[in-house]
C-alpha cells in the first residue's frame, strides 16, 4: 500500500482498536478452547515453528513443502530447551514445567537426547478447527485493517 506510513498515523486509533480486538480474542480463544494458558499455548507454537522453520524458505511453495495432508513433508528438527528458554525470555524452569505439561497433554513429546517435538496427534479435531477458525479471523482483521487504511483522509 502507498504511502503506509501516514496511513498509519492518520488511522492509529481505528487500526490499534481492530489488531488488539484480534489478539485478545485470539489469546481468549486459546484459554477457553484449547484449555491452555497463554505461556503454554506460546511454547506450543514455538516449539511448532523453531522445528520447521528451516523449511519455510522465502518464496517456498506449498506443493514443494506439504504432504497431501497438508503437514510437512521430512522430518521436523527437535527443539532444545536452551532455545525455547532463550526465544520466549521465560525462566527456564518455568519452560522446562509447562513443556512437561504439554507433553503429558500429548500435544508434544522428547527425543532421547532430550529435545523437543510437536506431536502430529496433538493436532486433534479441536486444535485443527481452532487454527481454522483462526485463519479466518485473522484474513478477516486483516481486510478490516486494510479497508481502514485506504480510507484514511491524508488532507
Amino acid at each position: 500500500m502507498d504511502d503506509f506510513d501516514r496511513r498509519f498515523e492518520k488511522t492509529f486509533a481505528m487500526v490499534a482498536f481492530a489488531s488488539n480486538r484480534h489478539l485478545v480474542d485470539h489469546m481468549r480463544r486459546i484459554i477457553n478452547l484449547l484449555e491452555v494458558d497463554a505461556e503454554s499455548a506460546m511454547l506450543w507454537g514455538l516449539v511448532a515453528h523453531l522445528s520447521v522453520a528451516h523449511a519455510m524458505h522465502p518464496g517456498a511453495q506449498p506443493a514443494d513443502l506439504l504432504a497431501p495432508d497438508g503437514f510437512l513433508l521430512g522430518e521436523a528438527r527437535p527443539v532444545r530447551l536452551a532455545d525455547l528458554v532463550q526465544v520466549s525470555g521465560l525462566p527456564k524452569e518455568t519452560v522446562r514445567r509447562k513443556l512437561e505439561k504439554l507433553r503429558e497433554r500429548g500435544k508434544l513429546g522428547r527425543t532421547e537426547d532430550g529435545r523437543w517435538v510437536v506431536l502430529r496427534s496433538g493436532v486433534d479435531e479441536t486444535t485443527y478447527e481452532f487454527t481454522r477458525e483462526s485463519v479466518k479471523r485473522l484474513l478477516q482483521t486483516a481486510r478490516v485493517i486494510e479497508g481502514i487504511l485506504q480510507h484514511a483522509r491524508l488532507d
